[in-house]
């Protein structure tokens, strides 16, 4: 378990953390062992994403849904089990709405025993890489700069922090028949991005507090990009000063960064890989 480098078809490095042989993004190897330990409250709700597939964005929603201070301005990475240890997590009033980009055996123990609640999202995979390439390039501790058609690669073999999204997306499109006893919730970043409401209601809804649809337009205003963008998007930023977790938000802007090769390659591997895992995603809005 240390600190590696992973090096890119160009030679630029990616450094993450391996643990246990999974890579998690430069952490700390106590707070990543320590996860499947995390005491576990029945009240306690988890975001489960990929990276870059829409969690801070349904994140906030669910926050804004089981609030009672509807102002309060809270990150997400407040309550993301692979950075902020058990006594800090322990500390946070209930329901705490936690978060995690680990895969389902990853999850703390109690979360099956006490049967919680699981939001999943999952987002088309060709923007989620384009938006994972820029999220490596920007945030100063991966300590990476190489080219897109160098990094591409190492995303396709899964030499990146929490491993191959293959190996995700099978993993949690399974969790009704290896856990049917997890309430959950998929949501679709794009159904969302189309339109928002659908999944609001559907989400409050899941999480037992209905509201009225008064409430569900404001929770959309204050959810939209351009708002989370403006409250949150300095929270976490790129040593130019841009925002990490607000870049674009966009669906299709994989076209603006996928070869005609690149794009063939990748359909290819991904039937190869998913074989048997019947998921349909949209590539635009």
């Amino acid at each position: 378990m240390s600190v590696v480098k992973v090096p890119d078809a160009g030679g630029d490095e990616l450094k993450l953390l391996e643990v246990d042989g999974h890579l998690y993004p430069p952490s700390s190897v106590d707070v990543i062992r320590g996860i499947r330990d995390l005491p576990i409250r029945d009240d306690d709700v988890f975001v489960c994403a990929y990276p870059k597939c829409g969690t801070h964005w349904v994140w906030e929603m669910a926050r804004l849904l089981l609030s009672s201070d509807i102002e309060a301005v809270i990150e997400k990475d407040e309550l993301m089990l692979e950075f902020i240890g058990n006594d800090v997590i322990e500390k946070f009033p209930s329901p705490r709405i936690l978060n995690t980009h680990c895969l389902v055996e990853q999850l703390p123990r109690g979360v099956f025993e006490k049967k919680c609640k699981i939001i999943y999202i999952i987002r088309n995979p060709k923007d989620m890489a384009v938006s994972f390439y820029h999220h490596h390039k920007k945030l100063p501790f991966y300590e990476y700069n190489g080219k897109w058609e160098n990094y591409f690669p190492l995303l396709m073999d899964g030499k990146v922090d929490f491993g191959s999204f293959f190996t995700y997306l099978k993993d949690w499109a399974a969790v009704g028949t290896t856990h049917p006893e997890l309430p959950t919730l998929t949501l679709v970043y794009e159904d969302l991005k189309e339109d928002p409401l659908p999944g609001i209601r559907k989400l409050a809804k899941f999480l037992n507090c209905e509201k009225s649809e008064e409430y569900y337009l404001k929770v959309k205003e204050l959810t939209s990009f351009k708002k989370m963008k403006a409250a949150k998007g300095t929270i976490i930023q790129a040593t130019d000063g841009a925002s990490v977790m607000y870049r674009k938000g966009e669906v299709g802007d994989w076209k603006n960064h996928f070869t005609v090769a690149q794009n063939e390659l990748f359909d290819r591997t991904y039937k190869e890989k998913m074989a048997g895992c019947d998921m349909k995603f949209r590539y635009t809005v």
